[in-house]
């Protein structure tokens, strides 16, 4: 009902305002047509009259020039133009003569024109036979050009008339266009204030109201319902407008209801955290804390802000990627709070919606002081056992020697398999005691690097020549490949070849027969060189990726005589030079052993251990 109206009125309006556009469009173009063929004509014939006026005066005027000793009638030139131009203009103002009177004087100006052209021709011909009659001849060149004038001038006083009736013409066509026109605006008003005045009481103000109640709601003013009048178009959306308040206010009242309690579970959660948890938003500034942040603040009198240490990881963590984490314990962060030395390990994860937008960043501390304490307790252990038993092992390793020597008198074939039984026994416990030691002496950071500038490529060229023959015997192919004009890295050489050889060594033992080996190494970002060796074999699965850094860790499915802290040992190296160290492994495919070093361009940012 209401929709028909309202198509009614504006259909009337649409169909005056298209009459209206299709009488002004044909009307204006009949004008600019007619105007423009009048303007384009008479414009062709002024032309045409004025060039001839022109012409002649030019000719007249060059033929009785006084800087030769006699007129240069022996130069045709510029009356042959001009009879060229008289003969391809003349048709132009035989075709635009519109009335008798016009193509009269065309008739009569073309004439006037061929026998000035003949005049001159004959002088021409006079002056070259030396004929006194050439001053007579000349003599009628002025009234000739008179002629001409006048003819010109004629046509061209016509042409105005011409031009005058036209925009006589065009006048009128306009006066009965604005008429038109603003018959058209007056019905255009009437058929708008007729469609107000009968929509405006059923539309207008219902929709008035319906933004009135839209702005309640916004305001969660959910109480307020709209009348329900009439069975049009407005009614049904009243009615479904008053629903829609209703379900909005339950659900509001439902929604604040969980809002409140889950807001009592996060503040439950967060007071009964032991940890510190630091809430960051989009610019790193701390928003929320739970009590045990806000206590560790206390005793940072940093102003609000996070320390600038752990400045340092967050704006790392927005480079390494969402979830960031530090399970060495080595790298905790030290702080002494009341006199005691406080060990926190950093972990930043980000705070995403389900939808997928982000709220920020959680920034939690985990103590591990007394883990720091146990390790260093267990280091300390180890190295004082490993130390202790160093010595008498070494002592039993020397007669077990000698006895193998038959310097103290020779031995049975049994005897003999007995000892060298023990000494391969005693030989393996002290590699493991060794290694042991290195790795606590590594961890106290009593050991030192000899940093120096070392190119990737001699690193590579070594390991490949210490390990060949063991690939060859082991019926392995060892391939290097090393990028071009990979720059130097700051590292200890001895060191680094200490982490390629364990890399290489598992290579060895756990390729597939007849695979092959890659020793690479490339630039890796604008800091950082990596070497890595691939190879095919067993793999590891997600579980032993994530331990086989770990010391004295052992696969149960790979078969091997070490003590599991090759690859302990090499990430302590690899710390050391404050670079990364990583596995990725397929199961059944292939594995990579990484480490990154920081190239000798950046500046000195590895502290000796």
């Amino acid at each position: 009902m209401l929709r028909w109206r309202l198509t009614l009125g504006l259909l009337a309006t649409l169909i005056i305002l298209l009459l209206v556009g299709i009488y002004g469009v044909w009307l204006f173009n009949d004008l600019g047509r007619a105007v423009d063929n009048v303007l384009r004509n008479n414009y062709d014939s002024i032309k045409v009259c004025h060039y001839m006026r022109v012409a002649t005066a030019r000719v007249n005027t060059f033929y009785p020039r006084v800087d030769r000793p006699a007129p240069p009638y022996d130069q045709t030139g510029p009356v042959d133009e001009v009879e060229r131009e008289f003969a391809r203009r003349l048709p132009i103002l035989e075709r635009n003569a519109r009335d008798p009177e016009q193509k009269q004087l065309v008739g009569q100006l073309r004439q006037t024109s061929t026998d000035y052209v003949q005049l001159y021709r004959r002088m021409f011909a006079e002056y070259k036979a030396n004929d006194p009659a050439i001053k007579d001849t000349r003599a009628k060149v002025a009234k000739l050009t008179l002629q001409i004038t006048e003819l010109t001038e004629k046509i061209l006083q016509q042409n105005e008339k011409q031009m005058f009736i036209a925009n006589e013409k065009a006048r009128r066509k306009a006066r009965d266009s604005i008429r038109l026109l603003l018959t058209a605006m007056v019905s255009s008003v009437v058929v708008f204030v007729f469609t107000y005045a009968r929509l405006g009481q059923s539309l207008i103000t219902p929709l008035q109201k319906l933004t009135h109640s839209i702005r309640e709601l916004r305001s969660r003013d959910f109480d307020h319902a709209l009348p329900e009048k009439g069975n049009d178009e407005l009614g049904e959306l009243t009615r479904e407008f008053n629903q829609m308040a209703l379900e909005l206010r339950n659900f509001y009242r439902e929604t604040d209801r969980k809002l409140i309690e889950l807001n009592q579970v996060i503040r439950a959660m967060l007071t009964t955290l032991p940890y510190p948890l630091f809430i960051l938003d989009q610019q790193d500034l701390i928003t929320r804390m739970n009590p045990a942040a806000e206590k560790l603040m206390v005793h940072f009198k940093s102003g609000g802000e996070l320390p600038e240490t752990l400045k340092g990881h967050v704006k790392e963590a927005s480079i390494t990627g969402p979830d960031y984490r530090l399970d060495d314990l080595k790298q905790a962060l030290r702080f002494r709070i009341d006199n005691q030395e406080i060990y926190f390990l950093p972990r930043i994860f980000s705070l995403v919606l389900a939808e997928g937008s982000s709220l920020g960043r959680a920034l939690m501390l985990i103590d591990v002081t007394r883990f720091r304490w146990l390790d260093e307790m267990k280091s300390d252990t180890l190295a004082t056992l490993s130390h202790e038993i160093k010595t008498p092992l070494t002592g039993i390793r020397l007669v077990l020697h000698l006895l193998l020597d038959k310097r103290t008198g020779s031995l049975s074939e049994s005897q003999e398999e007995l000892v060298i039984t023990a000494r391969d026994d005693c030989e393996r416990l002290l590699r493991t005691l060794k290694s042991i030691l290195d790795l606590a002496k590594m961890e106290s950071g009593k050991a030192q690097l000899n940093l120096r500038p070392v190119p990737p490529a001699k690193i590579v060229g070594e390991i490949c020549g210490n390990f060949r023959d063991l690939f060859v015997a082991a019926e392995l192919d060892l391939k290097a490949e090393v990028a071009p004009e990979i720059p130097d890295v700051a590292a200890d050489p001895d060191r680094v070849g200490l982490i390629l050889s364990n890399f290489v060594s598992n290579a060895l033992k756990y390729s597939f027969p007849g695979s092959e080996v890659i020793i690479r190494a490339c630039r890796w970002n604008r800091e950082l060189v990596r070497f890595s060796v691939i190879n095919r074999g067993p793999g590891l699965t997600e579980s032993e990726q994530s331990k086989v850094f770990d010391k004295f860790y052992r696969s149960e499915k790979l078969q091997s005589d070490g003590a599991g802290l090759g690859l302990s040992i090499a990430r302590q190296i690899v710390q050391a030079h404050e670079g990364r160290i990583g596995v990725f492994s397929k199961v059944n495919e292939s594995t990579e052993f990484y480490c990154d070093l920081p190239i000798i361009a950046v500046p000195n940012r590895i502290a000796p251990i």
